[in-house]
């Protein structure tokens, strides 16, 4: 992972891209349950998790291909990716017990590693290394558990001197010290041709999914995924006169006969999939990613904050530096009030282990989560902008919810304008009613708050007369 697309400021500029690269946008109606889940398991699981430093060890280290090949295979000291307690269905019991309602595993993360079956001649995958399909056995334990299935894949391969210098006329600084080749132009082209294969393979084999999360659409470590949609080809269709084809062995089709590209595959396997905006072109959901905080108004458009739960990195890291419970309740409270989801990442270890500490974390997430949910999951935000670092809204049909972080002084606290008749008033936490008057305004004032009950999100349940109309 690295840094986050910006969100963008205007819907006419994501319907215009979108409109350019062929692809619609999913209607309410198939956004429907993910507006409502509000809580999901990111899970980043690779090579990597075996020097135990994060994701990006290969790079950071500038590991040869075949240095880093070794972590996959037992060198006689019997540290390698040996997945040997991976269960996925205890990964969904975590996501479960945390209230988490969908999870999404990386099938492929930017070392180019696969935990799925690719045929295509360069790939590198675990069903070669240690002769398991994990990816299959992650999807089959997911559905079984009743969430919704996620799938996160990366075009980087940092195995591809191509990657670099596509064109093989100008290489990109990198920290091989790979030099400009015109036999890289071929190197690259293969490279987008094992991901056209891996991508088809995904779709068609383990699906359908019910959400992706695209990652790692730039080149040469530079500019954004949008500056590289020129070589990917990421939304409807492929033009036959790129100068990088792909062979149509492994490319997919449409009723025509036209070759499809990256949003094409995915749509068409899985024409219900909710997208994130990255790969270069226009889905259906921003992203926000990493630790900064969550401020202002309620956000107008789908968006997701993806975040850490090991600060150190995103991948498995010997180095432990945890957020705390408090922390991850204020973010899940700051996104839910402004209209997003949260997407909560664990790094298992080489094993295939989510420790036992992250999961008793997000468990106590998940206690709280069983008394007060009914004021996140299917709510919307507001209908009132929040005040950062004090409180939030969240509503549903019926109902308006009052979050009261840390930062909020006192034990009292007055609303805006309620529409329709005030009928009880209580704190969720506790269940117990809570005294107030409504003044001609219509706003209410409400005393005597405990905010020591539970002191990182004090949470009032306003019930109405009126429904609440979203």
């Amino acid at each position: 992972m690295v840094g986050f697309w910006s969100l963008l400021s205007t819907a006419a500029f994501a319907r215009q891209l979108t409109n350019d690269l062929g692809i619609a946008q999913q209607d309410d109606a198939t956004m429907q349950w993910y507006r409502d889940a509000k809580f999901g398991m990111f899970l980043h699981w690779g090579l990597y998790a075996v020097p135990a430093k994060g994701e990006w060890f290969m790079e950071n280290k500038h590991i040869s291909p075949e240095e880093y090949r070794k972590f996959a295979t037992d060198q006689g000291d019997g540290v390698f990716f040996d997945a040997k307690d991976f269960d996925p269905s205890a990964w969904a019991r975590i996501a479960k017990d945390s209230g988490m309602k969908y999870m999404c595993l990386t099938a492929r993360h930017h070392d180019g590693f696969a935990l799925f079956d690719s045929k295509y001649a360069n790939a590198f995958t675990s069903v070669q290394t240690i002769h398991r399909d994990l990816y299959a056995e992650y999807v089959k334990a997911v559905r079984a558990a009743g969430l919704k299935v996620g799938l996160y894949y990366s075009p980087i391969d940092w195995r591809y001197p191509g990657y670099y210098d596509v064109w093989g006329t100008n290489c990109a600084p990198n920290k091989w010290n790979y030099q400009t080749d015109p036999a890289h132009r071929e190197n690259a082209r293969i490279m987008k041709e094992e991901v056209y294969e891996q991508v088809r393979t995904l779709f068609k084999n383990y699906g359908p999914f019910d959400y992706v999360f695209w990652d790692g659409g730039w080149l040469a470590q530079q500019g954004t995924d949008r500056d590289a949609m020129f070589f990917w080809e990421p939304g409807k269709f492929r033009d036959p006169n790129n100068p990088w084809p792909v062979a149509d062995a492994w490319s997919d089709f449409d009723e025509t006969g036209r070759p499809l590209g990256l949003m094409g595959i995915a749509r068409k396997c899985s024409p219900n999939v909710i997208c994130n905006r990255r790969c270069g072109w226009i889905g259906d959901i921003a992203d926000e990613e990493g630790s900064k905080p969550v401020t202002g108004p309620v956000r107008p458009f789908y968006w997701e904050k993806c975040l850490n739960l090991n600060k150190s990195s995103w991948g498995y890291n010997d180095h432990q530096n945890l957020m705390s419970y408090e922390e991850i309740v204020s973010f899940l409270v700051n996104v839910v009030v402004r209209n997003g989801n949260m997407l909560l990442n664990f790094g298992p270890d080489r094993h295939g282990v989510i420790p036992a500490s992250h999961a008793a974390l997000t468990r106590r997430v998940g206690d709280w989560l069983a008394i007060v949910g009914d004021s996140i999951y299917g709510t919307r935000g507001g209908p009132w902008n929040p005040v950062d670092g004090q409180y939030g809204f969240t509503s549903k049909p019926g109902n308006y919810f009052v979050h009261l972080l840390p930062g909020y002084p006192g034990t009292e606290f007055t609303t805006p304008e309620i529409p329709g008749k005030v009928t009880s008033c209580r704190d969720l936490f506790t269940g117990k009613k809570l005294k107030y008057t409504v003044a001609k305004d219509g706003s209410l004032h409400i005393i005597g708050l405990n905010r020591t009950a539970h002191p990182a999100d004090t949470v009032i349940q306003v019930k109405v007369e009126k429904p609440i109309q979203n």
